[in-house]
């Protein structure tokens, strides 16, 4: 009986062990699933980055210069940059460490080269100038470097700028810097969106192109509109000319009054010989 006691405790044991291991399995792969799950509950892609409280608590914005960076506030969202040193203003963007935190996979340049960011800018500047780092580029240089393929108008509205760097480089993207060129002292540059595709298309059909590029498409229609300061030129040009038009008319009525009075003339002898 004793042994018969023994066996059902040992085997009751042995059960409860399963148990455990079995309990055990369950939470780790349950905080796997949660590793791996982050992305999608936060609904983050690696093609694609809103610049909101996310960006932030991971810093993926840093290393500025002559920029003062916050983010998200009642009165504006996304990412502010405000100019205070207007010589050479830039910030990184570690498209790696937004991936690498995320738990997303890496983007190779050559799939996805087509960058496209969601901005506005209260102020002014000339352009903003793109560093893109990638493969085995981890610094900003100047070999690798675009200006927007779409200008910035810096009007003060949301806009869309685009940079096409087809066969620009190569391997996946590490970071990029971004300068806003020939800006003014406390000029403010928001950061709504950054997002990559892979062809011109799907990038003019996110920034809602159609609008911005209508003055391109219309540019044949533009030359008789440039022609027209040629035309306004000759219009204007007229007046000026009209005096000596005028003064032909002036000379053609004098010539008129001449012969007037060559008539009465010849009229008066042709009496005196009558007489």
């Amino acid at each position: 009986m004793k042994k018969l006691l023994a066996l059902i405790l040992s085997m009751l044991m042995v059960a409860s062990c399963f148990a455990l291991v079995a309990v055990a399995a369950e939470e780790t792969t349950a905080a796997e699933g949660e590793e791996t799950t982050e992305a999608e509950v936060l609904d983050l892609v690696n093609t694609k980055l809103v610049f909101d409280s996310y960006a932030k608590e991971k810093k993926l914005l840093s290393g500025q210069n002559g920029i003062n960076k916050t983010f998200y506030n009642s009165e504006w969202e996304g990412a502010r940059l405000k100019i205070t040193k207007p010589e050479d203003p830039y910030v990184f963007l570690n498209w790696k460490n937004y991936c690498d935190k995320a738990g997303l996979e890496q983007v190779d340049s050559q799939s996805y080269p087509f960058i496209v960011f969601k901005i506005k800018v209260e102020g002014y500047i000339d352009d903003i100038e793109l560093f893109y780092c990638a493969g085995d580029i981890n610094a900003a240089d100047p070999t690798y470097a675009s200006l927007t393929d779409w200008p910035c108008s810096a009007t003060g509205d949301i806009e869309y700028i685009i940079y096409d760097l087809t066969d620009d480089c190569e391997g996946t993207y590490n970071q990029f810097r971004i300068d806003p060129m020939g800006a003014e002292e406390d000029t403010l540059v928001y950061l709504y969106e950054v997002a990559m595709f892979a062809t011109e298309e799907e990038a003019l059909a996110y920034a809602q192109i159609e609008e911005t590029e209508a003055p391109e498409t219309e540019e044949p229609t533009e030359a008789p509109t440039t022609e027209a300061p040629t035309t306004e030129e000759q219009t204007t040009k007229a007046p000026t000319a009209r005096p000596d038009k005028k003064e032909e008319k002036s000379c053609g009525g004098v010539i008129s009054i001449g012969a007037v009075v060559a008539i009465i003339s010849l009229g008066v002898v042709c009496i005196k010989k009558k007489d």
